[in-house]
């Protein structure tokens, strides 16, 4: 044994410093692993609206392609009725 009790005080003083440095650690991962929960919700909340507005978009965007399409053949087919008429005029 120790031949006073000043080398267990030591030991004592050296345990709590680790024991402390542990808690600081403990501590700084709670609020890494919290930072962390409220960016992912923050980013699935942000991804839920990215993808509405796409879908959204989507839809506008094939509306708009089938106005354009009805209106390309509306415009085909004067184009050929114009055409027949000429021709029919010319002979």
């Amino acid at each position: 044994p120790p031949e006073s009790w000043d080398a267990y005080a030591k030991k004592s003083e050296e345990s709590t410093g680790v024991i402390a440095m542990i808690d600081l650690l403990i501590k700084d991962l709670d609020k890494e692993m919290t930072e962390a929960e409220t960016q992912e919700k923050e980013d699935q909340k942000d991804y839920e609206t990215m993808m509405a507005e796409s879908a959204e978009k989507r839809k506008t965007d094939s509306q708009t392609l089938a106005e354009k399409e009805s209106i390309k053949a509306d415009t085909e087919a004067e184009l050929q009725a114009q055409t027949e008429g000429k021709a029919a005029a010319q002979k």
